[in-house]
């Protein structure tokens, strides 16, 4: 006896025996084309199961590849920004890829004390006096922005790094600089970086401008610091990360001016070292992460280089460095070390040591500088046959709301034989949602002959005055 079952259109048969039954199934006739597009025009519920399924292919099509997430700064350590792609197996090809970067948005405002100040050498030939005026200043700008890219490529030991770094300071057509590096890292204690970087000297060079106490860098590290160059580096770290070291060799403390064709073979060597032996210190000047227990950071740093001499940046890199005589003099200035005289080649050995101490919601940080030039050469007779230059910096800084509002002061001062420049202020940081991601940053400083000079920073050689800024920090 045979008995057919009709359910959800398939056909089932069975057949009943005294001894056995047997259960088969028979495929439903295929639908013609034109039935199913009727079906897709009348039915409501056919066309919604349609969508469901093709939704359900779609994402087992796709459930194989990464999506993007984003990866926010610690109390320890930068954003790594989001991870557009990352492989780390080994069954694929090994690769990842970042982006990230930091925008400030400032306003300054200089108010001049004096009208003029004079320097060691006419700045110019047509000033056989000396003496240069001293102007007020008020401005909004794009003070900087980064955009990086890093990641690995074939092992997550060959990491890279590229980074595009302009500014609106030297007005809006200024070009955008390149940085970046290629390395190797063979293990925790060492890694090896070929590119362009900062050379590591002071330690608040070696901070980021992302992660400094106020609105910038000091006046101390403005005039004393290298900048950036290319060159190759050699960074790791012993005792459990307690004890890190950077250094390398760069084609001069500031690298970025003369390109393939500079003059001379000579190269800057600088280095700096970090211990931390009382746990991790965090980022920055700042005690933002409160730590519960008394934290240390103890360090040193060097530079020791043949460099060629400078007057003018050119506007190439923001960060250029000019180094100068300790009245804001360019070292480069024809008669700065005399009537007559041209320095075009000098030696430059720095040292500095720096200490830093955080312990809930306080942070006092501490860096001292002495820099030496001597073996100049150019043309000329040079009145001096070396120079000797020092000079510190200070912040003290209290979380009155934990990881929210701060208050700092800082100073900072330069010595030498041309002169001493000093600086004082303060102000006030606000981490908007408790993150350094995004600050908010009120200051005011008082700064009197200062010798240092950058466009990205408040100062102009031979200044005096009072110098107030308000900054917005966004870090993605």
């Amino acid at each position: 006896m045979w008995i057919t079952v009709c359910a959800g259109g398939a056909i089932a048969s069975t057949e009943a025996a005294a001894d056995s039954s047997v259960l088969t199934f028979a495929e439903p006739p295929a639908a013609t084309a034109e039935q199913v597009r009727e079906a897709l025009r009348t039915d409501p519920e056919v066309r919604q199961i349609l969508r469901e399924e093709a939704e359900l292919i779609m994402l087992d099509q796709l459930g194989g590849i990464p999506r993007p997430r984003y990866i926010p700064a610690t109390d320890f350590a930068g954003p790594k920004g989001l991870e557009v792609y990352a492989r780390k197996n080994r069954q694929g090809f090994p690769v990842a890829l970042y982006l990230s970067g930091f925008m400030q948005v400032r306003w300054f405002e200089f108010a001049r004390s004096v009208t003029s100040w004079t320097s060691a050498a006419p700045l110019n030939p047509q000033n056989p006096s000396r003496t240069n005026p001293v102007n007020n200043i008020n401005t909004f700008e794009i003070n900087r922005f980064f955009i990086t890219t890093e990641g690995y490529v074939s092992d997550e030991a060959i990491p890279f790094s590229i980074s595009l770094f302009g500014t609106t300071d030297y007005g809006n057509n200024s070009a955008i600089t390149p940085l970046g590096s290629v390395g190797y890292k063979f293990n925790d204690h060492l890694s090896v970086f070929g590119g362009v970087t900062f050379v590591a000297s002071t330690r608040e060079w070696s901070t980021s401008s992302r992660w400094v106490m106020g609105v910038d860098r000091s006046m101390a590290n403005t005039f004393f610091r290298p900048s950036y160059s290319p060159g190759v580096e050699f960074s790791g770290d012993f005792l459990d990360g307690e004890l890190t070291w950077r250094g390398g060799v760069w084609n001069s403390i500031d690298g970025s001016l003369a390109g393939v064709n500079r003059n001379g073979t000579s190269m800057a060597w600088a280095g700096i070292l970090t211990w931390e032996p009382w746990g991790k210190f965090g980022l920055g000047y700042s005690d933002m992460e409160i730590h519960e227990e008394a934290a240390w950071r103890i360090g040193c740093s060097g530079v020791h280089a043949l460099s060629q001499a400078v007057e003018a940046t050119n506007g190439n890199n923001p960060e250029d460095t000019i180094v100068r005589l300790s009245d804001g003099t360019p070292i480069a200035t024809a008669g700065a070390l005399g009537p007559g005289s041209q320095v075009d080649q000098f030696r430059l050995q720095m040292a500095t040591i720096d200490a830093g101490w955080k312990y809930r919601g306080t942070a006092i940080n501490f860096e001292y500088y002495w820099r030496l030039l001597d073996d100049f050469a150019g043309t000329g007779d040079f009145q001096q046959q070396s120079l000797f230059d020092q000079g510190g910096l200070a912040y003290v800084s209290f979380c009155v709301v934990p990881r929210k509002y701060e208050i700092y002061g800082r100073s900072s001062a330069v010595t030498g034989l041309y002169g001493t420049g000093q600086e004082y202020g303060g102000g006030f940081n606000w981490y908007l949602k408790k993150s350094r991601q995004s600050k908010l940053t009120l200051e005011a400083l008082y700064y009197n002959r200062s010798p240092a000079d950058n466009t990205l920073y408040p100062y102009r050689a031979g200044y005096s005055g009072t110098a107030i800024q308000s900054q917005m920090l966004v870090v993605w």
